[in-house]
């Protein structure tokens, strides 16, 4: 249902690798470009956002890549490397250089299934193509969960640049020692779906994840 007043909806979803940076920017760009379009957000998991597209229940999301399928557009909105996020006190905080293997040495704490399976699943495929396997001690609900139960010395967690650098607390957070250790984030629509409010944010969107390269 569109707001009173407003000639047009938008209605866009997002999970928590999205949050810190570019999908605010790109919604807050937007807004002021079209303020008579309403903006809805919704925070949903990537298999989800799947779903959601295919269905016509959102028109655009930001979710965890690469997707590569004839029913839907997307581009990459950021390849981001993956941190090591840990007490100040942490053996590992004495390291030059933290190792996918150096990881597997400690317990971690990861968000939970409902809400960061799929991420959990590339994470997973990451270390097994080296022969490794990481431990869960803990689970979180939430971000805020997850940097209390870190900074309380309960394990590490293993995260995207943009959020290792939003959990508060006495954390030292460090970038895992591999290239291809990263995570990307992109933007993902319904080919089918052709309006022009949809094309003039996937425009803006692109426009801000150039000027923030």
């Amino acid at each position: 249902r569109i707001s009173e007043g407003k000639t047009g909806r938008l209605r866009i979803a997002y999970m928590a690798f999205a949050a810190p940076q570019f999908m605010p920017l790109a919604v807050s760009r937007f807004q002021r470009e079209h303020p008579d379009i309403d903006i809805t957000l919704r925070y949903i998991g990537t298999q989800r956002q799947k779903v959601a597209i295919a269905h016509n229940e959102i028109d655009v999301g930001y979710l965890i890549g690469p997707l590569d399928h004839s029913d839907f557009g997307s581009c990459l909105v950021k390849s981001e490397p993956l941190y090591v996020v840990m007490p100040h006190n942490h053996p590992l905080s004495r390291k030059f250089k933290i190792t996918p293997e150096d990881i597997c040495q400690h317990e971690l704490i990861l968000g939970d299934l409902t809400e960061w399976e799929f991420y959990r699943w590339r994470l997973t495929e990451m270390f097994a193509s080296y022969g490794l396997r990481f431990k869960i001690k803990h689970e979180a609900s939430n971000a805020l969960a997850l940097s209390g139960l870190v900074a309380a010395g309960l394990g590490i967690t293993v995260c995207p640049e943009s959020l290792a650098r939003t959990l508060d607390g006495p954390v030292t957070i460090q970038n895992v020692a591999h290239d291809a250790f990263k995570i990307d984030t992109v933007l993902v629509w319904s080919r089918l779906n052709r309006t022009k409010i949809l094309r003039d944010f996937i425009k803006t969107a692109e426009a801000v994840t150039i000027e923030r390269i």
